[in-house]
């Protein structure tokens, strides 16, 4: 099911905002953050330039948030890249406040998002 167009809206906001504010340092150019909207789904996206292949982006997911319209509530989700899977964040539980889980993820307190 797709987000409510107001919620994704806001949602397109907050990350647009997160984004740009997060460009690594030592990495300028190279590096960048993106996120992608799929039905109730927000995936936030780690993009790195790949040295040997001019012109192309390695594509590294890094956190889903996801949307649930009966409980109008956001979970938020790290990628296993072992078993190639997404998997339930338990250090927070889900939130009505998309910026409350997004500070979640950039604080990382457990490291399972930034590389």
């Amino acid at each position: 099911m797709a987000l409510p167009e107001l919620l994704k809206k806001s949602a397109e906001k907050l990350l647009t905002e997160f984004c740009s504010q997060r460009e690594p340092c030592c990495e300028q150019n190279h590096t960048r953050l993106t996120f992608r909207i799929g039905g109730d789904r927000v995936t936030l996206i780690e993009e790195r330039w790949a040295y040997l292949e001019q012109g192309r982006w390695l594509i590294q997911p890094m956190a889903q948030f996801r949307y649930n319209s009966g409980l109008v509530q956001w979970s938020l989700h790290y990628f296993n890249s072992s078993k190639k899977c997404w998997v339930f964040y338990l250090n927070v539980g889900p939130s009505l406040d998309l910026a409350k889980l997004l500070r979640h993820v950039d604080d990382d307190p457990l490291h399972m998002f930034w590389s």
